[in-house]
């Protein structure tokens, strides 16, 4: 009981926090894909090497913004599915333990009402 309480816990707060984090850098790979700046380095036929220099740092400040908002959103979105897989395991896993404290609970009332009608009948007799 207590450990599918603790995946389900754990499953909310992954799943939530995978959920949030995954529209951030969703959103930040959104912005970062549109620059342009390819575009505009491309139809300049001749550069110095200053000029190019600083062309290049701007594209390569946008490439590398996009690589990590895309590795840090595949890591996010590990994170909402490893959250939506424990949140499911911990419900299933609590689910099934209130299940058998509540079967054997049933059990033994049974047993112990069968034993006191035995009881009462022996002593009828």
């Amino acid at each position: 009981m207590v450990c599918g309480f603790v995946c389900l816990v754990l499953g909310i707060g992954n799943w939530t926090v995978g959920a949030i984090e995954s529209a951030k850098y969703q959103a930040l790979l959104r912005k970062t894909a549109q620059t342009g700046l390819e575009e505009t380095y491309l139809s300049f036929h001749e550069l110095d090497h200053q000029k190019n220099e600083e062309v290049l740092r701007r594209i390569n400040d946008d490439r590398e913004k996009y690589s990590a908002a895309k590795v840090k959103l595949n890591f996010f979105f590990v994170v909402w599915n490893g959250g939506r897989i424990l949140f499911v395991a911990g419900a299933i896993l609590t689910f099934s333990a209130a299940l058998r404290l509540i079967r054997r609970d049933a059990r033994s009332k049974v047993r112990n009402f069968i034993r006191l009608s035995e009881t009462r009948e022996s002593e009828r007799v």
